[in-house]
This record gives structure tokens, C-alpha cells and sequence, in this order.
């Protein structure tokens, strides 16, 4: 299977952010991907999530970007600013868009600080890159001016950190399995084949009912566009077989989604008849099977109207008659 394209809401930013949400998870993955040298200063202070993105508007479906507090061995105060590049290849432009972005933190610490234009905190930028060709950008803002060899010593340097995600093994990741897993998801989102055998040891390392677990059951229904509900049931049975119902419901849920925004929304309306059971169809066959030729004759005599009633049913009904003739209730 291969990945799809990405959905217009961002599914890696939301990801992401259900990773980095957690300040155990965004200490453990920040300390395994900065140099050794940073990571070695960083005292065991758990990292602050400070609120804002400063990521240029028209690069937010493709860029996500988060910002931390930390401090330093010695008590002085740090930020620590993660890029995270969800492009298909490398962008040429990242120095100079980061050294960009770095400026709109210091000019926004100075307007609640403006005792410290002298004493700014350093700020410590990581881009983490998920695409399939390798990393060839340059990582210091130097490197992409046309400077003698008099003239370098007279400009600043501005370095940053990239991880190459793609180019890393799945064991050196993350230690910590749950970030591993997520890491490993991000990838599928850029063009790496999604083996089946894949999916099920990013799904068994996830948390049961978590937020992350459910966030990377919905990146993974909606990047793999030739995922079908068989091969779901067969990773939910092989992950999680005392979770295999949940773990279902979890993939409708987001191929309901994308049927509202494609067959539900698009095309003329025979189109987006066809669309809303091809979502009904989906959902109701991940959740109870392959349907006969009987009820599939059924499903295509439906009204839109009669259509949009049953999928909400089809994610939570117990039986498959539940969703045609709900019991009563009362």
C-alpha cells in the first residue's frame, strides 16, 4: 500500500501536537534528537509549552511548528523552538524561514520583557524532517550567502539541528515506544510503503484510549488512501484483539470525515449520493464484515437523507440490524 496525499486540515499537525502535548513525551523525544552537547545542558526540568506558532500563514498545511521553555544546568532560561517540516522534499528556504521565525519569538519575548534587549534567551532551533529524499538544505544560515572567505567571520552564524526522520532506522526513533510509534506514523504520511506488518507494530505500541491512540488511528485512515477495511480489521485483530471493536469504530469515525468532505460535499449529486454509501458501505463493512449482495442492493436504494441517518449509527451500533432498526429506547 502507499500513502496518499495530505487531507487539507493538516492530520500531521495534529498529530504532532498530540505528542508534544504531553511534557514527559516532548522531554524524552527533544533529549534523543538534539546534539548530545544541548541535550547535555538542559537541566531535568521538564520542557514548558509555550502557546503561539510563528510559522508563515500560506506554510501551515505543510510546516507545524512548536515552542518551549526550558532551563539550562545553572538555572538560566532557554527556548527551544521544534520545526517540524511535513513537505514532500527538502525546502531550500528553511534557514532563512527559520532565522525568520526566530526574530518573531525574540520580538514577541521583548514585547512582555523590554528590559531585556541585552539579555535575550538563546533560542535553540530542531527541525525534525519526515520526507522521502534525504536532507541537503544547508543548517546554518551562513551557508546560503555568496560571502568571501574575509566577509564570513563578520557574519552570524545561526546553526540549527535537523533530524532526518526518514533516513533513521525505527529503533533509533525513539527508546520510548509510544514515540517511536508516532514517529513511524509521521512517516507513512511522506510516501513510505505502509506494510501491514507496519501498521500493526505502530498500533500495539500505542496507549489503550488515549488521545495519542486515537489521533494515530485517524493519521493512518487518512493517509493511506488504499487502506481498506479489511486490512484495518486484520491490524486491529493483530495489535490490539482485546481492543478490535474500538479500534474499528476509531477508522470509521475518520472515514465518515472524509466522506463528508469529498462524496458528501463535491461533484454533482449523483456524485455525492454515490459518495455518502461508499462512506456507508466502508464504515459498515470494517465494523461487521463483507455485506451480502442483498443488502448492498438495499444500501443503493437509499435516500441521501435516509444515507445520512444510518453512518452515524453504523460507527456505534452493537449489530449490524441496530443500524437498520435501532432498538427502542426509553
Amino acid at each position: 500500500m502507499s500513502a496518499a496525499g495530505s487531507p487539507p486540515d493538516n492530520p500531521h499537525d495534529t498529530l504532532v501536537r498530540a505528542l508534544l502535548s504531553n511534557a514527559g513525551d516532548a522531554a524524552t523525544l527533544l533529549r534523543e534528537h538534539l546534539p548530545p552537547e544541548i541535550a547535555a545542558r538542559l537541566s531535568g526540568t521538564p520542557p514548558v509549552l509555550l502557546d503561539g506558532s510563528f510559522v508563515d500563514p500560506h506554510l501551515r498545511l505543510s510546516t507545524s511548528d512548536r515552542l518551549f521553555g526550558v532551563a539550562l544546568r545553572g538555572g538560566r532560561p532557554a527556548l527551544l523552538y521544534v520545526l517540524i517540516e511535513h513537505k514532500s522534499a527538502p525546502d531550500r528556504a528553511t534557514p532563512l524561514q527559520l532565522l525568520r521565525y526566530m526574530v518573531r519569538i525574540w520580538e514577541r519575548h521583548l514585547r512582555s520583557h523590554p528590559d531585556q534587549i541585552g539579555r535575550l534567551p538563546p533560542i535553540l532551533p530542531l527541525v525534525l524532517y519526515h520526507g522521502r529524499p534525504p536532507w541537503r538544505v544547508p543548517t546554518a544560515v551562513i551557508d546560503c550567502l555568496d560571502l568571501d572567505d574575509a566577509l564570513r567571520p563578520l557574519v552570524q552564524d545561526f546553526r540549527y539541528t535537523v533530524r532526518d526522520l526518514g533516513r533513521l532506522p525505527p529503533e533509533a526513533l525513539s527508546a520510548v515506544p509510544h514515540i517511536r510509534a508516532v514517529l513511524m506514523a509521521l512517516r507513512l504520511g511522506t510516501g513510505e510503503p505502509a506494510r501491514l506488518e507496519r501498521l500493526v507494530e505502530i498500533v500495539a505500541a500505542l496507549p489503550d484510549e488515549s488521545l495519542l491512540e486515537a489521533q494515530v488511528v485517524r493519521y493512518i485512515v487518512a493517509m493511506i488512501g488504499s487502506l481498506t477495511p479489511r486490512d484495518w480489521h486484520r491490524v486491529a485483530a493483530l495489535a490490539k484483539p482485546q481492543r478490535e471493536e474500538a479500534m474499528v469504530s476509531l477508522a470509521a469515525q475518520e472515514w465518515i470525515a472524509q466522506g463528508r468532505e469529498t462524496g458528501f460535499a463535491q461533484g454533482r449529486q449523483e456524485g455525492r449520493q454515490e459518495g455518502r454509501i461508499a462512506v456507508l458501505l466502508a464504515v459498515l463493512e470494517a465494523r461487521f464484515g463483507p455485506l451480502d449482495a442483498g443488502l448492498r442492493r438495499r444500501l443503493a436504494g437509499l435516500t441521501p437523507a435516509e444515507v445520512d441517518a444510518l453512518v452515524p449509527r453504523a460507527a456505534t451500533a452493537a449489530h449490524l440490524d441496530d443500524v437498520f432498526d435501532p432498538p427502542a429506547t426509553g
